[in-house]
């Protein structure tokens, strides 16, 4: 009997939350015409991408037992540095010859992004302060930035050849997948190389589990970590380029509530917020859970602000899992034990 209750609890923390998916995915489709459509299913998808790729970032900071909040306003500015640099406005409304093309406008942007992230990642370990003052502290600096350079409007562009590739769509078997959705499934699939078939991502579970064994273990802690803050600012960066290309606007909001849904969808994924615990696909899986979620409200006709409602309550529940997970609250029976939800 102790066998088949280890087997069961297995069975539930990895499959679990896909199931609660395909539970949640049912209902919709039961309840609502209009969510059968494909055209509505890749909407969905299309609207997972952004958010997918900030999540998987967040996703390797929280197994070494951090947090990233600063990446909503790496979003936000991304998206406007990229604009600015297309559009050819400076801050002062005037012309920069031409503009740049997105090839350009775009790589630099991506390496603010990265540089950025790293820089979190020296003063989280070479001056030993708090992920989450750093991170909140550097959102706030992100924020302002993209707040001045944009003059509190939306930068406009047009698409050249390179953002109407990676912002528009594919047509595989007759129906047309948005590309944002399939790059944001291929960079699932080689974080999950880096976690699952690398040193890199051994030494990432290893920080979560126990940074003290990790480093004694002649793991080069502060490196790792300085390393997965970089990759978190350059996917939020990415996420940024997607937003700004589809609605061809660089703007200071571009990024709202995407840390924390992202830091929702890590842990209903599965992950544990104090680390060493989880998985990509977990992540994935929670973030088409809050992306249902979302398009629910709308085809049942909620009002539109019940959405904060549910994203408060989809954070709470979140949290409440990954306790329930950890064993911290004895007289729930939800305990959930071993396992990596994501594989």
């Amino acid at each position: 009997m102790s066998r088949a209750n280890t087997l069961v609890r297995s069975i539930i923390s990895g499959a679990g939350p896909a199931l609660v998916l395909i539970a949640m995915a049912v209902a919709l489709w039961i309840m609502s015409p209009a969510f059968r459509s494909p055209t509505s299913l890749m909407l969905i998808g299309l609207e997972a991408a952004a958010l997918g790729l900030v999540a998987a970032g967040q996703t390797f900071v929280i197994l070494t037992g951090g947090i990233d909040l600063s990446v909503e306003a790496m979003v936000s500015f991304s998206g406007v540095i990229a604009a600015i640099l297309i559009a050819g406005t400076n801050v002062s409304g005037g012309q920069i010859a031409g503009g740049f093309p997105s090839w350009v406008a775009i790589p630099i942007a991506l390496g603010l992004g990265l540089l950025i992230g790293s820089g979190q990642g020296v003063l989280i370990t070479a001056f030993r302060m708090n992920p989450l003052i750093v991170t909140l502290g550097v959102r706030s600096i992100l924020l302002g930035f993209a707040l001045v350079l944009s003059r509190g409007s939306g930068i406009y562009i047009r698409k050249d050849d390179l953002l109407g590739l990676i912002t528009g769509r594919i047509e595989i078997f007759g129906i047309n997948i948005p590309i944002p959705l399939i790059l944001t499934v291929l960079i699932y699939i080689i974080c999950w190389i880096v976690l699952k078939q690398t040193k890199f991502g051994r030494y990432v579970y290893a920080i979560g589990g126990n940074e003290t064994s990790a480093r004694l273990s002649g793991v080069r802690t502060h490196l790792v970590k300085l390393s997965i803050y970089g990759i978190s600012g350059f996917l939020a960066a990415l996420a940024g380029i997607l937003v700004m290309g589809r609605l061809e606007s660089g703007a200071y909001q571009n990024g709202t509530n995407l840390t924390l849904m992202s830091v929702a969808a890590v842990v209903i994924g599965g992950t544990s917020l104090t680390g060493g615990v989880g998985g990509i696909w977990g992540t994935l899986i929670g973030v088409f859970m809050i992306r249902l979620v979302d398009a629910g409200l709308v085809y049942m006709s909620f009002p539109s602000q019940a959405k904060e409602i549910m994203i408060g309550a989809i954070i709470v529940l979140a949290v409440l899992i990954d306790t329930a997970r950890r064993g911290q609250i004895p007289w729930l029976t939800l305990r959930l034990r071993g396992g990596d939800p994501g594989d």
